[in-house]
């Protein structure tokens, strides 16, 4: 069969701790700079409403406590949004769709940003950062799991280059 022909259906559960380590790679390689310099900004504009004069006490003393509420309640987002449900993927030539519950979703390749993967969980990540975490639990075994990831780096690798 052509992998353009292929649709794979794949239905498992996700879990709390899979979302968490997930996060926190993000954070590190991504995100992480992006909450400081927010952290940054909350700070100094809740200074200067207050306060109105710049002092560098004032302001180390106020992130101390801004920076890791501002990462706290980033962190919390993905624990709070989390569906323990059964989800249903559907990955084809065009893309991928997926239900849990009665929410839906769905991308096409153009919107995945990359994909990875380590031994345990496949991450589809879109380019808005948001990702789909695929456990190896999935698939009924390796081949089927290795040949589904090659299968969607085809596609996605299709949809850059000119056909």
């Amino acid at each position: 069969m052509d992998t353009d022909e292929k649709i794979y259906s794949l239905r498992y559960r996700s879990s709390r701790a899979e979302v968490w380590r997930w996060y926190w790679r993000a954070w590190l390689s991504r995100y992480g700079w992006w909450h400081l310099l927010l952290a940054v900004a909350v700070t100094g504009e809740t200074l200067a409403i207050q306060d109105g004069e710049f002092q560098l006490s004032k302001f180390l003393l106020r992130f101390l406590w801004v920076a890791p509420t501002l990462v706290g309640l980033m962190a919390a987002w993905p624990q709070v949004a989390f569906k323990s449900q059964e989800r249903l993927l559907e990955v084809g030539p065009e893309g991928w769709s997926t239900s849990i519950a009665k929410k839906s979703g769905s991308r096409t390749w153009r919107m995945v940003g990359s994909i990875r993967s380590n031994d345990e969980i496949i991450f589809i990540v879109s380019t808005s950062g948001n990702a789909l975490l695929i456990p190896k639990r999935a698939f009924q075994n390796g081949i089927s799991r290795e040949a589904f990831l090659a299968d969607i780096r085809h596609w996605h690798g299709s949809c850059a280059s000119p056909t």
